[in-house]
């Protein structure tokens, strides 16, 4: 009976030793993983890659993440270019902000260059942190719409009679008016842009071709807001 006593308490004498072992195995291996930060998810007006931004000042963002806890940026550095291959190399010909200490990483605001009507614009991010700094981010791009209201060329068409069946006092109800416009061109076209104002709801059609997959866009508004809506047509 006392020498089974004995063997038991080895017993669990060594396999406290083992669990032991293991957790001291474990907290090495833990304590010498060297901390990782990476910034991604680059975000200009909340949106990835937006095309049609009109505001002068664009807002822009990202998202930090890393293998440790407690990840707090210090200081961020942004670069813009007019080409993906100038920013490639690291120009910033339209914004270079250089090292700005701050921890904001969202609607951190574009004060570059005075941005231009209809142009293409690609960035990227770098981030120091406390636990180190990140590499450059991925490339990421917005476009502009038109910044000025000289910049419009159009003219508003529209149809100012009415048709059998309309309903023209209190819940009115017309029918869907159809507007069409034709023209031919002798150039090779590599990609086709196509801005849309209007009051109320519309469908887009080229060549017969539905643009977009939205439907009855954009959204309903008063007479005093005019949205745009921007689509790119590749052929």
């Amino acid at each position: 009976m006392k020498m089974d006593k004995i063997k038991y308490r080895k017993i669990i004498f060594h396999g406290r030793l083992q669990v032991f072992f293991a957790f001291c195995i474990c907290f090495f291996f833990a304590c010498s993983e060297q901390p990782s930060v990476k910034v991604e998810n680059l975000r200009c007006e909340l949106l990835k890659n937006p095309v049609g931004i009109d505001c002068p000042n664009p807002r822009l963002g990202w998202e930090i993440s890393g293998n440790f806890r407690g990840i707090r940026q210090t200081a961020y550095h942004i670069l813009e270019a007019s080409s993906l291959e100038k920013l490639n190399v690291g120009e910033g010909d339209i914004w270079n902000s250089k090292q700005v200490k701050s921890d904001k990483f969202v609607h951190v605001k574009y004060y570059g260059k005075p941005l231009v009507s209809r142009s293409v614009r690609f960035w990227k991010v770098k981030v120091f942190t406390n636990q180190g700094t990140t590499e450059w981010s991925q490339p990421a791009q917005w476009s502009m719409s038109f910044v000025g209201e000289n910049d419009w060329q159009a003219k508003w068409t529209g149809l100012d009679r009415s048709f059998t069946g309309d309903v023209l006092k209190g819940k009115t109800r017309l029918a869907a008016r159809y507007f069409r416009k034709e023209f031919n061109t002798d150039k090779d076209i590599r990609k086709a842009t196509l801005y849309i104002s209007g009051f109320g709801l519309y469908q887009a059609y080229i060549n017969g071709n539905r643009i977009g997959e939205t439907g009855l866009f954009p959204v309903s508004t008063f007479h005093t807001t005019v949205h745009t809506v921007r689509y790119t047509a590749v052929p």
